[in-house]
């Protein structure tokens, strides 16, 4: 890990659970366009994305807003941590 990067990892520490929350989203938001790709699809994902799109659409297979799911596994990080100390 670079300096700066420790540093701003020393200083989120010391953030409280809400500012940590805050960070976490802003963070989130970022590092994904960061890594967003611009390279065309293949055709294979592009099959596996318009079938999985059937299945929800159609009522097949239920779907969860990606934030709550991640928001559920956020919490339980929490719990764990918080009986492990």
């Amino acid at each position: 890990m670079s300096t700066a990067a420790a540093a701003i990892f020393q200083q989120a520490s010391q953030l409280s659970e809400a500012e940590c929350e805050e960070l976490y989203q802003q963070l989130g938001n970022h590092l994904s366009r960061v890594h967003a790709t611009e390279e065309p699809l293949t055709s294979d994902m592009q099959a596996t994305l318009d079938r999985r799109w059937e299945e929800i659409t159609s009522g097949k297979v239920p779907c969860e807003d990606a934030f709550v799911v991640l928001d559920r596994i956020q919490k339980r990080l929490h719990e764990r941590a918080a009986t492990a100390s």
